[in-house]
């Protein structure tokens, strides 16, 4: 898909911008001809925007592939954004005891389109511990988070996100009927958390919760992730209602409640 064009933009500005936001997915580098193809420029272009790139540290390149990856600067940048982020700043302590609580691993995520961005994140204390990236990304139908977001959103917002989601099956678990979950937010909305049952890992259960900010607006979530086996079914409602006495907190700190 060619890079969406603002001709607000200086040319050379915004072809930089599309050759960073070309790396943001894959797990590869690029060879220069890979990369050109990929922004629609000519290699010289492309060869000439890269190494004022990489002269800044936004760009590095392997001696031994040839292969362009993001640089150091981009990793700065991000661990910034992170740091001035004040839900972040409020959440961290609330995720400390959550985790230190269970056992469990706890999570922070915010929406972004119609997705989950995971921005912070708690080990839990036991031998077995889950490895995830802060900045991965996931959907709002199957995951714990996403599905505590929606149940929250107000108004239109709802169905306008619904009405855009691809109910897309990654486990045999995973919900697939738009009227399968809307009764699963209902029930949400009434819990206060969600639920999600090896529906994104088919070896993961999670609980979310809202965080609600200004104007009674979700801005986030909580979210406590296990193994499956480290997480009964009977348990549910009593990390349930853990997850939401934290979500609640923060939210009270962000200025709404739920």
């Amino acid at each position: 898909m060619k890079p969406h064009k603002t001709s607000n933009f200086p040319q050379t500005v915004e072809r930089a911008l599309d050759i960073l936001e070309s790396f943001i997915n894959p797990n590869e580098g690029f060879g220069i001809t890979e990369l050109s193809h990929k922004v629609k420029l000519n290699k010289s272009t492309t060869y000439r925007i890269i190494q004022a790139l990489k002269a800044k540290d936004y760009i590095k390149q392997d001696v031994q592939s040839n292969k362009y990856y993001l640089g150091y600067k981009i990793l700065k940048i991000a661990n910034s954004f992170l740091n001035q982020n004040k839900l972040r700043a409020v959440a961290r302590k609330y995720l400390e005891e959550l985790s230190t609580e269970t056992l469990q691993t706890a999570q922070l995520a915010i929406l972004e389109g119609c997705e989950v961005v995971y921005i912070d994140q708690v080990e839990g204390n036991d031998v077995f511990q889950l490895r995830f990236q802060i900045g991965n990304r996931g959907p709002l139908y199957c995951t714990a988070a996403g599905k505590s977001i929606l149940a929250f959103l107000k108004g239109n917002e709802l169905e306008n996100v619904l009405d855009n989601l691809d109910l897309i099956p990654i486990t045999n678990k995973t919900v697939t009927s738009i009227e399968h979950l809307k009764k699963e937010i209902r029930t949400i909305k009434r819990n206060g958390f969600s639920f999600c049952d090896r529906e994104y890992d088919k070896y993961i259960r999670a609980i979310g919760a809202p965080i609600i900010g200004l104007n009674q607006k979700v801005i986030g979530a909580v979210i406590l992730t296990a193994p499956s086996n480290r997480m009964k079914l009977k348990e549910v409602p009593y990390y349930g209602n853990m997850t939401k006495e934290v979500a609640l907190k923060i939210s009270l700190e962000m200025g709404g409640h739920i």
